[in-house]
């Protein structure tokens, strides 16, 4: 080895270290202070420097209860799929203070951040509104998703914006340790691989192909009538909160609908002015982890592939053409519940937010 090699690595390490030990000094101011501030209730009416004082009054709560209903679809913190990061401060501080400070790319490469709240009227964690104040922040950078497991860059990066929310705000950031929250991640991520599964079943013309306004309507008699952009079209189940923490969409009349199904066809075809346009082929996909098993997802998909194979006519098929027999698709559907009770078993139900949120 060189000694400009040897010479890299000694700085290298240096450098590591007084990351690592800065970072463990402002974790151990926070304690501190956090153990100093815990025999006194923390005051209601303090704004430190981020605004005016004010007493909370009723319209606290009606605003407390409208930004409950508007945070229903945010996705919110979860210690089993983010690394965490925590702010506490000596006086509650506006939410619109806050706001103004949190980093203006939401982003550590790849991973998404979210930052919530612990409102100081009510103790509660919630997405940060500005009408409220908060005692304490906590930041999370996601663990893992399609794209793969949090790394160290990554991790850096949060740090380092950790920090300068920190230096903003005027309190240093508790930080998760570096090493457990990295082995956390790559853990994470060998589960999702292991147990992620998008599910499809592939409609194949029989003979002459179909106009693709002809597909859309037998589609739609199907029950597969959401439009979820060009080429494709949902079967969607009206639910009245987010089922199993889904994340459902709000239709034109008030109804919550999520997503079941997707049915995918030729999107050229589906943009053109032709109706007649040949369409030979078309895919309904389940993507298992984004729905609650409750709802019976694949079973569904199954009574919507018959329905239209008749209807079309059209085969049922594989990826790689080979007929898909009852048989074969009872299979898939045992092997779906051992799929599902994973997930279960890692507190990751399908259709959760945690779930949607890690596959994606």
């Amino acid at each position: 080895m060189g000694s400009l090699q040897l010479a890299l690595i000694v700085a290298g390490v240096v450098i590591i270290a007084a990351v690592l030990a800065f970072n463990g000094l402002q974790s151990w101011q926070l304690r501190r202070r956090r153990r100093a501030a815990e025999p006194q209730a923390p005051s209601m009416d303090a704004e430190a420097d981020f605004g005016e004082r004010r007493e909370p009054d009723l319209g606290d709560a009606e605003l407390a209860a409208e930004g409950a209903r508007a945070r229903s679809s945010v996705p919110r913190i979860d210690p089993l799929i983010d690394a965490i990061a925590s702010f506490l401060f000596e006086q509650p501080v506006p939410g619109s203070a806050l706001i103004e400070r949190l980093p203006r790319a939401a982003r550590a490469g790849a991973k998404p951040l979210l930052f919530e709240g612990r409102n100081a009227v009510d103790g509660r964690w919630e997405a940060l509104q500005p009408q409220s104040r908060y005692a304490e922040l906590q930041a999370a950078v996601q663990l893992a998703s399609r794209n793969g497991a949090l790394n160290a860059i990554e991790f850096s990066e949060f740090v380092t914006k950790c920090h300068a929310l920190g230096e903003a705000l005027g309190t240093a950031p508790d930080l998760p340790d570096m090493g457990e929250v990295l082995e956390h991640a790559r853990d994470l991520d060998a589960f999702a691989a292991a147990n992620d599964a998008q599910l499809s079943i592939n409609l194949q013309a029989q003979g002459v192909a179909w106009g693709v306004d002809y597909l859309r309507q037998q589609a739609q008699a199907a029950g597969i009538a959401g439009a979820a952009g060009a080429g494709r079209l949902a079967l969607l189940e009206a639910v009245g909160e987010a089922e199993d923490g889904a994340a459902p969409v709000a239709s034109a009349d008030g109804h919550r609908l999520l997503a079941l199904v997707q049915l995918q066809y030729d999107a050229q075809a589906d943009l053109s002015d032709d109706p007649q346009l040949p369409v030979s082929r078309a895919t309904l996909l389940l993507d298992v982890a984004q729905v609650p098993q409750s709802l019976r997802p694949f079973a569904r998909m199954r009574e919507a592939a018959q329905r239209l194979a008749q209807a079309l006519p059209a085969r049922q098929v594989d990826d790689n053409g080979a007929p898909l027999s009852p048989a074969a698709l009872d299979q898939i559907e045992l092997q779906l519940e051992r799929l599902y009770a994973a997930l279960d078993a890692r507190g990751l139900p399908a259709g959760s937010a945690a779930a949607q949120r890690l596959f994606s």
